[in-house]
């Protein structure tokens, strides 16, 4: 008697880079990786401060390191594309009622108004010290 084997297509390691599809969604899952990693460090920023002024003194020179500043920027533009790609897609994975009621460039319009809103709120409470 014959063992049947399953087919197995081989796939590469890359199979995302040839369909642009594929890559974008790979980028949008894959920042989350670096924003774990930013907050790990706005975690220890918060246990230096704890432990007092020298140690977040310290925290806040690691901070001014030209490579903090260069993960930083690059966190925050991984997250401004990750935010961007899912303001794009929440329209179509919205439920079929309310897709037939609101308009998709409405939600697209009415997520990014709710961002700038949050954003200016942060904002003013970080600089009024509210």
């Amino acid at each position: 008697m014959m063992s049947r084997r399953p087919y197995v297509r081989p796939m590469k390691r890359t199979w995302y880079m040839d369909h642009p599809y594929y890559r974008n969604y790979m980028i949008r899952e894959s920042s989350c990786v670096v924003d774990g990693l930013y907050a790990l460090n706005l975690f220890a920023g918060l246990v230096q401060l704890v432990r007092g002024e020298a140690a977040w003194n310290s925290w806040l020179a690691l901070q001014a390191n030209p490579l903090m500043i260069l993960f930083s920027v690059v966190t925050l533009g991984l997250t401004i594309y990750h935010a961007v790609t899912y303001f794009e897609m929440t329209p179509r994975v919205l439920p079929q009622q309310i897709r037939k009621m609101v308009k998709d460039h409405v939600v697209n319009k009415l997520m990014y108004v709710g961002l700038a809103v949050c954003s200016a709120v942060i904002l003013a409470a970080s600089v009024f010290g509210l």
